[in-house]
């Protein structure tokens, strides 16, 4: 049996095991991975992809189960290594090239040890072979969106109509190099719509007139909870989240996204003052006291959402379906039942019926929030139906837009038509 190591000496957690991924799809092999660490302060959401069991992982692992249908499963040791490979072969990837005490002590178990390293010509990732110094592939690239494919760019999509613009909070570092499931999964969504899309980025601190020229032509805005940053920058994606209400733009929320929104439809209904944010995504009430809770133990991987009968999410996923969580925090229900005359409808619980899972706003366009990650469960051709569901109001709502702005102009008759001479 043979392990192939494939080294990427790079700091960015969205490259870490994705040229090992689409090595082991290629020769339908498992991937085993070892825990790795990466700059906190940089990149702040190096950790945030869950498998459908629950494993939390380095994000980039997320394109194993994006090219293959498999999870990535929990980090491996070493000596668990050598048990599995004496069985079967098996990709590994590695930050740096393997040590030549550990290539020894493999192969010492009668194991063979392939040693590959990704080498980066312009936009082309490839495979080089450590002993001979020849290239073994030739080369994948990514899209606009993040994703992976042989050569520079994908095969392209057919797309018709305007290009329509959907603003993500978070920068094009963050969402590119840290966090990379909720571009590609909104690029799958795209496609299967044949919707041309440009991405509109809502940096951290964006407030007042600056959050105003970022967002004042965009079609549709994503709170994505994974990608929010702790602390002072919370004021950007509470703006943005206000500003999605003020305008009647379709937002969707996600995770603390989802919190956001409830945030800032209390502040609105309520008053500034009756609705705080206590720490990174904690949602309480004054009237209450009683801040958004923690779980007891974190909710992570595969679970049941029940729809509430009669809301948008029952009309676009049934009255179940599976979500994936990376949950620490709940919202505060007593806040919910107070909002609920201003519209909300917590439209989405967890399997005891208890907890709110999703919500939405009969009153507005398209204002949903859930609480776990649809784009952790998305794949090139098969897009999540909630992020498909969005873009198709995105869309909808542009075109009525449209179709207003055609109403109102030919509408007006100007009594002097020579005014339009020169």
């Amino acid at each position: 049996m043979t392990i192939t190591f494939i080294a990427h000496s790079t700091p960015e957690p969205a490259l870490y095991g994705a040229m090992a991924a689409i090595l082991a799809e290629l020769r339908a092999l498992p991937l085993c991975h070892f825990p790795v660490s990466h700059d906190a302060q940089r990149y702040p959401n190096a950790r945030q992809h869950v498998t459908a069991q629950g494993h939390a992982l380095t994000s980039g692992l997320v394109w194993l189960e994006r090219l293959t249908g498999r999870g990535a499963g929990e980090e491996s040791g070493l000596e668990s290594l050598i048990y599995r490979a004496l069985k079967e072969d098996v990709v590994v990837p590695l930050r740096e090239p393997l040590s030549p005490a550990v290539a020894a002590e493999i192969a010492g178990h009668g194991i063979g040890v392939e040693s590959l390293n990704v080498v980066r010509n312009q936009d082309k990732f490839q495979l080089e072979d450590c002993d001979t110094g020849k290239i073994r592939s030739n080369g994948w690239g990514r899209d606009a969106f993040g994703r992976w494919a042989l050569g520079s760019v994908s095969q392209p999509v057919m797309r018709a109509g305007k290009t329509l613009r959907v603003a993500i909070v978070g920068d094009f570092c963050e969402q590119r190099d840290s966090y990379p499931a909720m571009l590609a999964a909104l690029g799958d969504a795209a496609d299967a719509l044949a919707m041309n899309i440009d991405v509109v980025y809502v940096t951290a601190g964006l407030m007042g007139s600056q959050l105003d020229c970022t967002l004042f032509d965009v079609d549709g805005i994503i709170l994505p909870g994974a990608t929010l940053t702790p602390g002072d920058h919370q004021a950007s994606p509470l703006a943005t989240a206000r500003w999605a209400l003020d305008n009647a733009t379709p937002v969707l929320g996600i995770n603390q996204g989802m919190h956001q929104m409830v945030t800032a439809l209390g502040q609105k209904t309520l008053g500034q003052d009756s609705v705080v944010m206590h720490g990174p995504s904690m949602l309480g009430s004054l009237q209450t006291g009683l801040p958004l809770a923690e779980h007891a133990q974190p909710r992570l991987g595969n679970h049941p959402v029940v729809t509430r009968s009669g809301s948008l999410l029952a009309n676009k996923m049934g009255e179940e379906f599976t979500l994936r969580y990376n949950q620490r925090r709940y919202l505060n229900p007593h806040l919910l039942a107070e909002l609920e005359s201003s519209g909300l409808l917590i439209s989405g619980y967890d399997e005891s019926g208890l907890q709110a899972q999703a919500v939405e706003l009969n009153n507005h366009p398209f204002f949903m929030g859930v609480q776990g990650q649809p784009e952790l469960m998305s794949r090139r051709e098969r897009p999540n139906p909630l992020l498909m569901a969005f873009l198709q109001q995105v869309r909808q709502g542009n075109r009525d837009r449209d179709v207003s702005h055609a109403a109102l102009t030919q509408s007006v008759r100007l009594k002097h038509p020579h005014l339009l001479m020169g």
